[in-house]
């Protein structure tokens, strides 16, 4: 039997002050240690996705039924039993940002999605912030290695122009280079 099983949690419960605290405190208490971690607030609900490791005779309805109690009446808790971490299922690549702005309209979403679903991109984070009266979407994306990366640029453009928005796709490292204050160095790990 192994020594330790891997879990992989999700929380969603109108925020308040403290619940990473409760939560990392019931995790705790099952002798739990959390690796990877993801947390944000969007529109007034505490979002969290987690994995966390437990003794072997630790059971993900035990995790649930502690999370349960400590948290409110309204909080949806997702435990899942996943002993090993999957291996990917999406091509390999390089990481580029996809910015798009505009005016906020029905299928917007639709049609970014659509269109990089349509050339192989794989979306790894996303969202948006509304921006002088706009919408502004930024996503985290994988390009596939086999791609030709300035014609999905170019097309992008292109397809987001005729829904009027403004649409850009650009390496991870450009991104950051010219939307974050510092030296350069630092903003490309060397």
């Amino acid at each position: 039997m192994p020594q330790n099983r891997r879990f992989i949690t999700s929380v969603l419960v109108p925020d308040r002050v403290g619940l990473l605290r409760d939560v990392t405190q019931a995790v705790f208490s099952l002798e739990g240690n959390i690796g990877a971690i993801r947390q944000t607030v969007v529109d007034g609900f505490f979002s969290l996705v987690f994995t966390s490791e437990h003794p072997s005779l630790v059971t993900p309805e035990a995790l649930r039924a502690l999370l349960d109690a400590s948290l409110e009446s309204e909080a949806v808790v997702t435990v899942l039993d996943s002993p090993e971490a999957l291996k990917p299922v999406v091509p390999t690549g390089s990481r580029f940002v996809v910015m798009t702005r505009g005016n906020d309209k029905p299928g917007t979403i639709l049609a970014i999605t659509s269109f990089l679903v349509e050339h192989g991109v794989n979306i790894e984070d996303w969202m948006v912030e509304e921006e002088d009266g706009k919408v502004v979407y930024i996503a985290q994306v994988v390009v596939p290695e086999a791609v030709d990366f300035r014609t999905i640029q170019e097309n992008f453009r292109v397809a987001m122009a005729k829904l009027g928005l403004i649409g850009l796709l650009c390496h991870e490292n450009i991104f950051r280079a010219t939307n974050e204050i510092g030296p350069i160095k630092s903003l490309i790990g060397k």
